[in-house]
């Protein structure tokens, strides 16, 4: 595809006023590009270069001088900007990344509602009940097929554990791998409310180059547990 090219003042690309030559250049995109590129050096370079070229019948005014001056100042003044934002982003994520690693060989309670089965074992996930219902706890895929429902039956408030234990709705051995789980409380006014399934374990390690970072809970082959889903510490083992 042609790219369709124009000719376009060194005014419209560095702001200069009028009595300055002008130059050709490319399409406004590549303009924009290239300003963006330039530090302070090439635009003091490029100022004064203009002063030199300009037209001695018709002189760069003062206020257009003081306008240059200007912005030349704030080009410096937002790379001096950039740079300490950049150092306060580093220092904030070595500040977050030593907090991090300060949890692990802790046990940690985090939401979760995937269930990994390995060698057909299913890994635990936990419940609560505010109030007393009927529990309904539904089995899916990694595609969202529902492999499994399970009707749990009336509870009362309390901490439950998601009673699968790693079979389809006929009874078979499910295929290794990462399912969901979802919990339904039916209150005794006929409400159906989907109640959070929680993880608890101990952090074995942090993975910091995961996105999000993960903790790793239970040995090196635990389950990934994204950071923020982490809501509370129980304890150090």
């Amino acid at each position: 595809m042609s790219t369709t090219t124009s000719a376009t003042s060194t005014q419209s690309i560095y702001g200069i006023g009028s009595g300055l030559s002008t130059a050709t250049s490319s399409s406004s995109s590549s303009s924009s590009t290239v300003a963006s590129s330039l530090n302070a050096n090439d635009y003091m370079t490029l100022f004064l270069t203009q002063l030199q070229n300009q037209d001695p019948t018709n002189p760069m005014q003062s206020y257009e001088l003081a306008s240059q001056l200007a912005q030349f100042t704030t080009v410096q003044q937002l790379q001096q900007a950039t740079t300490q934002l950049g150092n306060i982003q580093q220092y904030s994520a070595s500040v977050n990344n030593a907090q991090m690693a300060t949890l692990v060989g802790k046990e940690v309670v985090a939401q979760m509602n995937t269930i990994n089965v390995s060698s057909g074992t299913p890994s635990q996930l936990n419940y609560t009940l505010p109030n007393a219902a009927t529990v309904t706890v539904t089995i899916q895929d990694a595609n969202g097929n529902t492999v499994n429902t399970i009707n749990v039956g009336s509870q009362n408030a309390g901490t439950y554990s998601v009673p699968w234990t790693g079979n389809d709705s006929s009874g078979n051995t499910v295929s290794d791998g990462t399912y969901t789980c979802t919990v339904t409380a039916t209150g005794s006014s006929g409400t159906s409310t989907t109640v959070q399934p929680y993880i608890q374990g101990q952090v074995y390690s942090c993975n910091l180059n995961s996105s999000p970072p993960t903790y790793v809970l239970s040995g090196p082959n635990g389950i990934q547990v994204p950071v923020s889903n982490v809501y509370g510490i129980t304890g150090t083992n």
